[in-house]
């Protein structure tokens, strides 16, 4: 249990880093001290002091400290915010006209201007980049539209930019000396917790417990996020177009929210200043690169990845100041705050190694999406791929005049894989496939027969051998595949991706081997037979990976000549 004293008109809270009760309690008390060492750096005083060991924090207040503190934490201002349309219920601080170009035609449209608050996030500002706008904003929105997405929560705000005093000093004061009082009585006091202090809180949990605590772990609830991360999930939306599909990419999702469980608390102070002065101002839309996610459980990894490269830039050799980083998603409704997602991630240094790789090459978000999930749940890298190929257009996955250019191509992504493999397996020196090897040589298999498929029946269709144009080559070593080439790699290849699409079990069977097995293979006896056993023990996973081959061979990429035309 955290120790307090009073002595002199000094509130000393020792915390003890095992004993704290989640993994909010211990980033906020990583976020306090944060916060401390920016009124130094700030020279605000009067401010708390601290001591730091690895898993031990003392802190030591005075009255007069405390409320600095708190000052500084909920400081916020009043500025203009522009608009284009009427706030209900508020009438404008003034209306101003401006011209713009509407459809080619001049037109003057109205602006009305409204003060409103705005947090100033001082202590952020001490850390991020010089110039940065874009971190700050996200934590900004984040802060009013999750922890005090509810107007009622944001008057300490309000109280501040008027120039007034938060009385949550005073009133955590009171509380403590009154929860110290109760433990003479054998009957400690407790305090509810509201979500806009604990994510996921409500008066009662589904087994009608109530969310309480004590009032010198409360304290550090106010400073949990200064220590955590922010992402924001990317969604993507489908639109049909007369000749082409497009995929729209927006970021209304809600937050995630990365919250280091920490084990290290003197290591992880030092480790994550460095962090926020490091961060990537580059920016999509109106948000940090750095900060956007494909997959929720990305953000765990992305938390964990900065630590790893600040101390590979660093001192060379990763210890993890954490043991673990949950992750919450949560979403503003109307004026509901819903969770829809947690989880934890924990930094195994095989996964956070394949990820560092995934990161750098992964550029298709379905594909990224499939390869991320299979890495945490220790699947193969192929799982849950036939169900995004059931939901979703099949130009997404299969290279044709409709394949959307919003985003890399699935398929590229899936061709670097199967190149990988084929790399790993040739390092291992292996020549032949055995019921007894790994799966690698299974998928490659796999790959190998559709690929001699697609390009025996599209010579057929085309009339054009892949012999005779390989190499006919533009300066930059692109091969010019003929026009009549690709339209007919295009239309076997979709036949194919969409006729294994539709069918299942036995029907499955028999399409591979009536069809994709119907022209000269040249695979050796015990191989083919080792694939013809996985076709009927595993047909599930032959009709995944024939698919995923699919999409790798559909896509020939094009030369500078023929994007040009």
């Amino acid at each position: 249990m955290t120790n307090v004293e009073f002595s002199k008109n000094q509130l000393m809270l020792n915390f003890d880093l095992l004993d704290l009760p989640s993994a909010q309690h211990k980033a906020g008390l990583a976020g306090l001290i944060l916060v401390i060492e920016t009124m130094k750096i700030r020279r605000l005083e009067p401010r708390p002091l601290f001591e730091l060991k690895p898993n031990h924090v003392k802190i030591t207040f005075s009255q007069e400290s405390m409320q600095n503190l708190f000052d500084d934490v909920y400081d916020a201002e009043w500025v203009e915010a522009t608009v284009t349309s009427k706030w209900p219920n508020k009438k404008p601080k003034r209306v101003e006209e401006q011209e713009e170009e509407v459809e080619g035609k001049k037109k003057k449209t109205k602006r009305f201007i409204y003060d409103v608050v705005q947090p100033k996030g001082s202590v952020l500002k001490t850390f991020f980049p010089a110039g940065d706008t874009v971190w700050l904003k996200l934590w900004r929105d984040m802060t009013w539209s999750i922890l005090r997405g509810i107007p009622a929560t944001r008057n300490v705000y309000t109280h501040r930019a008027d120039k007034k005093n938060t009385k949550i000093a005073s009133e955590i004061w009171k509380a403590t000396e009154k929860w110290l009082s109760s433990l003479a009585t054998n009957k400690p006091c407790s305090e509810s917790l509201s979500s806009s202090l604990y994510l996921g809180a409500e008066s009662q949990n589904p087994e009608r417990i109530d969310f309480s605590g004590i009032s010198p772990e409360n304290l550090l609830l106010h400073f949990w996020s200064f220590a955590s991360f922010l992402f924001i999930p990317r969604q993507f939306e489908i639109k049909r177009e007369a000749e082409r599909i497009r995929v729209k990419a927006s970021f209304d999702d809600g937050f995630v929210f990365a919250i280091p469980e920490i084990s290290n608390i003197e290591d992880f102070f030092h480790e994550f200043m460095d962090i926020l002065r490091s961060l990537d101002l580059t920016t999509i839309g109106y948000r940090p690169k750095q900060s956007l996610i494909d997959l929720f459980e990305e953000g765990g990894l992305e938390y964990l990845h900065l630590f790893a490269h600040h101390q590979a830039v660093g001192a060379g050799n990763v210890k993890y100041s954490l043991h673990a980083v949950e992750l919450y998603h949560v979403r503003k409704d109307g004026n509901r705050i819903r969770q829809l997602a947690a989880d934890r991630v924990l930094p195994h240094a095989s996964i956070l190694f394949d990820y560092e790789q995934a990161r750098e090459n992964l550029r298709n978000p379905y594909y990224k999406r499939i390869y991320l999930r299979n890495l945490l749940r220790s699947k193969p890298w192929y799982s849950g791929a036939e169900e995004i190929f059931q939901t979703e257009v099949s130009a997404l996955f299969v290279s044709s005049q409709k394949t959307p250019r919003d985003v890399p191509f699935f398929g590229l992504d899936v061709r670097a894989k199967f190149a990988k493999i084929q790399k790993s397996i040739k390092l291992k020196g292996v020549a032949q496939m055995s019921p007894s090897e790994g799966t690698d040589q299974s998928d490659l298999r796999i790959y190998q027969l559709v690929q001699n498929y697609l390009r025996r029946r599209t010579e057929e269709k085309s009339g054009k051998k892949y012999e005779e144009f390989c190499n006919n080559k533009d300066q930059n070593g692109k091969i010019l595949f003929p026009k009549e080439y690709r339209e007919a790699l295009e239309k076997v290849s979709m036949d194919a991706f969409l006729a294994m699409r539709s069918r299942r079990d036995q029907d499955f069977v028999e399409y591979f081997t009536g069809t994709i097995c119907s022209v000269p293979q040249f695979l050796p006896e015990r191989e083919f037979a080792v694939v013809a056993t996985k076709l009927i023990k595993d047909w599930q996973t032959i009709k995944t990976l024939s698919m995923l081959a699919i999409s790798a061979i559909s896509y020939l990429g094009k030369s500078e000549q023929e994007e040009h035309e």
